[in-house]
């Protein structure tokens, strides 16, 4: 369940992210073939990607708020 706090809501999302691009990554390990890793950099890293994005964007946004 996510936190009612907005900070904590936005590194919960964040988090989700990252873990759903890993997961798509530990996936894609198991296919063979160009498709399986068109997924993995495709899918997986573009996930990945913005899962640290919006962690980064989370903490400075707190940070911003918090002065």
């Amino acid at each position: 369940m996510l936190s009612s706090n907005a900070t904590e809501r936005r590194l919960q999302v964040a988090g989700i992210i990252i873990i759903l691009g890993l997961l798509v990554e530990a996936l894609s390990l198991l296919g063979h073939g160009a498709i399986a890793f068109l997924v993995f950099v495709g899918i997986g890293g573009t996930l990945l990607v913005l899962g640290v994005a919006a962690y980064l964007l989370a903490l400075v946004h707190t940070g911003a708020h918090e002065k």
